[in-house]
């Protein structure tokens, strides 16, 4: 298992086996990089062990508090703060802790487990209960390292990732294998598993305090700058992930401002020039003042690793790649840790894709009392996936669950039947996809337009696809990526601010940045538009890496697998080789991605 594992923290590792309990950890080295800080750790007693992958942020109030209570430390990891703060606080020391985080601390005296995720997922956490034993890790190839768990696919897990890109929680795609929830914690003692969230977003959101109106932009810099200052802490150097748009400048801007002297920025390009964002980035990098390196990246490169890519995805993602590649230049270029502006859309509301879910809600107020017998006048095999996508609102009595399903659907639910063999194909829950959704937007109570549009894009995009694939790919690479944005403090103040104070897209993230930058580059900002780090995806499976797909989308290979009907898989891709915008690249992509991850994980139905 260590070994499986051994990508995410190449620096040292430790297996330590205390009655009931076998701990493993490898660790990346950022805080304290002497022996000092190898882990497993125990307290000076060796009756509480842990293992703890991630940042926490307030360690240092922590650590002052916890040695006013009488506790010594011996390193100046955060891990240790954490183990005493569990010492001092029992099951609720994870409600002070401030950070992205997964952790697991074994408590010999109580004979005792304890697990606990971070506030939104950030760091992933994944259990198997099989009876009395409980099997943990951070990826699913550790767990499948152990050998006590079959490599056996999960059904629903697949047709949902078919419908949506990504696998949703509670799933995974290994049978038998659930994520922890973000925000919970949970125990393992004789065999007994009990759980419980200590901070949920919706609820977060009712109990928070709203700001003042005429000074949230100052307030929102304040606590943006804090946050900056805080996940800038690092023993070895740290890179900024530097795109053509308004996130990542506005991150640069921070980290500027903070008075860090080590941090270098890092642009990816491509030779296809509409999808080339170097210019943009170098001329951020000079109005900032940044060093800036610039990398461009070959299709045939991708082509040359794309097995490894797969595995280091560890659950089948049509996102990633570009997480991986952007992660595996920053760590050749020798740099641990590294600095996002992930998760700025979803708080800001960046996403040009909002204004389709509201168009499409006000069709589905009127196409929903229609009869759903009429769903089949548009979803028709020879009609375009965009077209056919808006069938999910005819007759569905909740036009906002409708039109998510009309924007997020990748395959509809009578394709996915048609692409995988029996009986991975066979849904015995009709509208599975559906249900989900709607299951996400039951948890938001009543809010707005707007806000119910955030929730969403956190709990249905950022939170399953976006974190997980950025976690799993830089980790691949031994690179330690913070989401500035998502900092505790900075969601906690978001989910105080009214709606209606936000403005136009990205217009509070302006105001609450604007005394860190130069005027003329947040002018320039403010009309660039939105920028989104894309690969040229559609021209590269076209051309570089059509001898990859036809390789993987061969009728032998496709029936030795025994996930996909061959003659149906092949029809998509000819299709699309014919008139690819009819199909869409993500679709053709997301085909791959699974056929090709059951290879490489030995995975089977």
């Amino acid at each position: 298992m260590a070994s499986a594992m051994r990508h995410r923290g190449p620096d040292s590792y430790g297996v330590i086996a205390s009655g009931d309990c076998l701990l493993v950890n490898t660790r990346l080295a950022i805080l304290d990089c002497s022996e000092r800080g190898r882990q497993p750790m125990a307290n000076a007693a060796a009756t509480a062990w842990i293992t703890y992958n991630g940042e926490t942020y307030n360690a240092s109030e922590l650590r002052q508090d916890l040695t006013q209570r009488g506790y010594s430390f011996s390193s100046t990891t955060d891990t240790e703060v954490v183990l005493h703060l569990y010492e001092e606080y029992g099951d609720r020391f994870v409600e002070k802790m401030r950070g992205m985080f997964a952790l697991a601390i074994w408590d010999l005296r109580a004979r005792k487990l304890l697990l606990a995720r971070d506030r939104l997922g950030i760091k992933p956490l994944y259990i198997a209960r099989q009876g009395k034993r409980l099997i943990f890790g951070s990826e699913l190839k550790c767990l499948l390292a152990s050998g006590l768990i079959d490599r056996r696919i999960d059904p629903q897990a697949l047709r949902l990732y078919l419908q949506f890109g990504h696998v949703p929680s509670p799933w995974s795609m290994i049978d038998g294998v659930q994520p922890l929830p973000p925000g919970y914690v949970a125990t393992w003692l004789d065999g007994s598993w009990n759980s419980r969230a200590y901070w949920s977003l919706e609820q977060h959101r009712c109990a928070a305090k709203s700001p003042n109106g005429a000074d949230v932009g100052e307030q929102l810099g304040d606590v943006l700058f804090e946050a900056t200052q805080r996940q800038m802490i690092s023993d070895v150097p740290i890179v900024l992930f530097l795109s053509g748009g308004a996130d990542s400048a506005c991150l640069g801007a921070l980290a500027r401002n903070a008075g860090t002297a080590n941090v270098t920025a890092m642009t990816m390009g491509f030779a296809e020039r509409e999808f080339d964002e170097t210019a943009l980035s170098q001329k951020t990098a000079a109005a900032l003042g940044l060093s800036l390196k610039s990398v461009i990246l070959s299709p045939q490169r991708v082509a040359d690793e794309i097995d490894p890519c797969i595995r280091a995805l560890d659950q089948p993602s049509v996102d990633g790649l570009n997480s991986y590649w952007i992660s595996k230049v920053g760590a050749e270029q020798g740099f641990k840790v590294a600095i996002s502006g992930q998760g700025a859309d979803e708080l800001f509301g960046g996403y040009t894709s909002w204004n389709w879910f509201e168009r499409l809600e006000r069709i589905g107020r009127w196409a929903g009392y229609l009869p759903r017998a009429l769903s089949g006048l548009l979803d028709r095999e020879s009609s375009s996936y965009r077209w056919r996508k808006l069938s999910y609102l005819v007759g569905d009595p909740d036009p906002f669950v409708a039109s998510q399903m009309a924007v997020r659907t990748l395959f509809l639910e009578s394709d996915v039947g048609q692409l995988l063999a029996a009986p991975l194909g066979e849904c015995r829950k009709p509208a599975e996809g559906r249900e989900y959704l709607s299951d996400c937007a039951s948890r938001m109570g009543r809010r707005n337009g707007w806000e119910k549009l955030s929730f969403m894009d956190i709990c249905a995009h950022l939170q399953p696809r976006l974190l997980r694939d950025l976690d799993a790919m830089s980790m691949a690479n031994s690179l330690e990526v913070r989401p500035v944005f998502l900092d505790d403090c900075v969601v906690d103040f978001l989910l105080s601010v009214p709606s209606y104070l936000y403005g136009q897209p990205k217009e509070l993230l302006f105001r609450g940045i604007q005394r860190f930058m130069p005027g003329d580059l947040l002018a320039d900002l403010k009309s660039r538009g939105k920028q989104t780090f894309t690969f040229p995806f559609a021209q590269w499976l076209a051309r570089d890496l059509g001898p990859v797909l036809d390789e993987t989308f061969s009728a032998q290979r496709l029936r030795e697998g025994g996930i996909f009907k061959p003659e149906a898989v092949g029809r998509i891709w000819q299709r699309f080789q014919v008139a690819p915008a009819a199909i869409g690249w993500s679709r053709v992509w997301s085909l791959f991605v699974v056929a090709r991850w059951c290879e490489v994980m030995s995975a089977c139905p």
